[in-house]
């Protein structure tokens, strides 16, 4: 385990979060003063994990070889299990009580495409969890990947997981793919290269400033940022910048912060849950009509998501795997 980024999935996941309780405190007419600043910024955590989800796939397949039945499953195991479990749970509250949801319609195409990581291709939206977006870009990438492992030499998987990534760029017109791309590229060279904690750091730090220039852009991750006349999307502005920062980490000494390390592990607990935290503590709010400063409120359900985050992970996502039987 790498525990730097450990704590990096911990600050993406949390980013997120806070992103999306900032969306909920508007919606509600909690407008928050502190910190509105960060606006779209938190978003970037989702450029972080994909950065790093290139990174651990290759790094791993270097470090533990496994077979595409194997890697498969591996990833399946990690990734279906508890986006499953909520996303039946949100159906089964949805018919249950139709009225608490604000803007979801279901239908069977929609359930469908949303477990089975299709939603954008098949219906054209989001999934029911609004957060899996990302996830079918995930799965995505972990189907290439796999498919790339009938090669046994490290740098062909590396060139045929490029040419796939082009395919899928000319359909999809869009450079997200490459994110994960950065990240192999990191794990390749981190496995074969080495630089010294201070190079480390350096690079670290680049990655932080040029991530933390786009906070007052208002850069908005559905449209363009134009700077200097030229169109930049949001693989430039935050995919780069986070493959800075995960570079510089695994070179730099790593931090042996336990409760970050934890965090890290709860990561995408907190980062699913959040999609019943969030709007719930709003509704929760709203209904009582709890009279609170809005600033004090976005922290609140923030601590809040991120606690509930942990104990789902402690006590559900740890003990709903399948285990591999060899």
């Amino acid at each position: 385990m790498i525990k730097n980024l450990q704590c990096l999935r911990a600050f993406a996941a949390i980013n997120v979060v806070y992103f999306h309780t900032l969306l909920a405190s508007e919606s509600y007419g909690k407008s928050v003063s502190i910190f509105s600043i960060i606006g779209t910024w938190g978003q970037n955590g989702v450029d972080i994990f994909f950065v790093l989800s290139g990174f651990v796939m290759i790094h791993t397949q270097i470090q533990n070889p496994k077979k595409i039945h194997e890697f498969y499953f591996s990833r399946l195991n990690r990734i279906v299990p508890i986006y499953w479990l909520i996303t039946l749970f949100i159906v089964l509250i949805y018919f249950l009580l139709p009225d608490i949801f604000r803007n979801l319609t279901l239908d069977i195409k929609k359930i469908i495409s949303s477990l089975f990581f299709t939603s954008q291709i098949v219906t054209g939206e989001f999934p029911i969890i609004i957060v899996g977006w990302t996830l079918e870009w995930e799965m995505l990438f972990y189907f290439i990947f796999g498919l790339s492992l009938f090669l046994k030499d490290i740098r062909k998987i590396i060139v045929l997981i490029f040419l796939f990534m082009l395919l899928i760029f000319t359909f999809s017109k869009t450079l997200l793919i490459f994110e994960f791309f950065l990240g192999v590229l990191i794990g390749y060279t981190f496995n074969k290269v080495k630089f010294s904690e201070i190079n480390g750091l350096i690079i670290l730090i680049i990655g932080i400033i040029l991530l933390l220039l786009s906070i007052k852009s208002g850069f908005d991750p559905q449209k363009y940022l134009l700077v200097a006349g030229f169109k930049l999307d949001r693989f430039f502005i935050w995919g780069i910048p986070s493959a800075f920062i995960v570079l510089g980490a695994v070179y730099y000494r790593q931090i042996s912060n336990s409760f970050l390390v934890y965090l890290g592990n709860a990561s995408y607990s907190i980062y699913l849950v959040q999609v019943l935290t969030v709007p719930f503590f709003y509704k929760f709010i709203t209904y009582f009509n709890i009279d609170m400063n809005s600033n004090l409120l976005t922290i609140l359900c923030l601590f809040l998501s991120v606690s509930f985050g942990c104990f789902f992970y402690s006590l559900i996502e740890k003990n709903l795997k399948i285990k591999n039987k060899r």
